[in-house]
């Protein structure tokens, strides 16, 4: 008798804003396993996600939904309630964890010192994390006290299997009213504080050539924080701006569009963003980190440590081999160790 499917239940559920968990859940279902995203509730997604599935394995994306809010009070309840949905699922239901560790901490730089209390306790629970990058890894180990054999690194699924990528430069520049002779810089992403677009327009506005552009694709649900940024762009025409969530399909026209893709992060320690860069073969101006700093060795000059820097890199890069560059890149995209993802769900 074949013995069915082991069950996986990913939490929280992403919404389809996030390409990254939906293809996740795809490649471990071609992998023979039963998995399902959970449905993000106020408090007790994991009681109703083990309640209403029967998992074998919850995996975690992000976990600081489950034990941050915006005042100390609900922070408490909310960690609280956290706290003992774990205790249950390890030693009531015996249910494996798993997690994906994206970042070591929040990107509002909330609460931080409850939350390193918190996401040790979690991580220490935890049978296997997923991290990024060696230097997280060691981190990771070392600031929360983890059990090294206990984390992995694996990368994503390359976004090239997931976005379509069927239109000719030429194609995408005109669907964006893009002169051919004009050398785009390209921002992507939801616009958030910790991503630095705010610097990157003044150093655009310091460095811009008479046939420079830079397009900001992307959404902001702050309006207090966009509004000077908007302003900001409007005041440059040579900063186009796309106000508003990118479709699948469009994604595209965005990066095909560009020279130079610029994400310009105050803090990070790993990016979908730039790994959707690689996949379109796109050279990278970012924030230096152990990880970006070994990952894109090939493109060094493009790497800044202050934003300080930021001006210089982008005054550099028309000057550059790009296509070699963004060749590199995408090669480093294609050899991600994914598949090893379902060695997270085993014992």
């Amino acid at each position: 008798m074949t013995s069915a499917p082991q069950k996986v239940v990913v939490l929280p559920d992403a919404g389809s804003e996030n390409p990254f968990q939906y293809e996740l859940v795809r490649y471990l279902q071609s992998q023979g396993l039963d998995v399902v995203v959970g449905k993000k509730y106020t408090i007790g997604s994991t009681w109703k996600g083990i309640l209403t599935h029967r998992p074998t394995v919850l995996y975690y994306d992000w976990v600081h939904s489950f034990i941050l809010g915006k005042s100390r009070l609900w922070t408490y309840l909310k960690s609280l309630i956290f706290v003992v949905e774990i205790l249950a699922t390890r030693y009531l239901f015996k249910i494996r964890i798993v997690h994906t560790l994206h970042n070591l901490q929040n990107h509002a730089g909330l609460w931080l010192r409850w939350e390193r209390f918190m996401y040790g306790f979690f991580l220490k629970k935890c049978h296997k994390i997923r991290v990024y990058s060696e230097e997280t890894r060691q981190t990771a180990i070392e600031q929360f006290s983890l059990l090294p054999e206990r984390i992995k690194v694996i990368q994503d699924l390359p976004y090239h299997l997931y976005y379509p990528n069927t239109l000719s430069r030429n194609e995408c520049r005109k669907r964006l009213s893009l002169k051919d002779d004009e050398f785009v810089y390209l921002f992507f992403g939801e616009i958030k504080p910790y991503k630095g677009v705010s610097d990157l327009i003044d150093a655009f506005s310091k460095i811009a050539r008479p046939n420079d552009r830079l397009v900001i694709a992307g959404k902001s649900y702050d309006s207090t924080f966009f509004a000077p940024i908007e302003k900001a762009a409007q005041a440059n025409s040579s900063i186009l701006l796309h106000h508003r969530f990118i479709q699948d399909d469009e994604v595209q026209i965005f990066f095909n569009a560009a020279d130079v893709v610029t994400l310009p992060f105050i803090r990070i320690d790993h990016s979908g963003s730039i790994d959707l860069t690689l996949s379109f073969r796109k050279p990278i101006v970012t924030l230096k980190t152990d990880a970006t700093a070994r990952m894109l060795a090939h493109q060094s000059t493009l790497l800044f440590e202050t934003p300080s820097q930021l001006p210089t890199c982008l005054k550099i890069a028309p000057e550059l081999p790009l296509e070699t560059i963004g060749d590199k890149n995408f090669a480093i995209a294609d050899s991600t160790n994914y598949r090893d993802l379902t060695l997270l769900t085993t014992l």
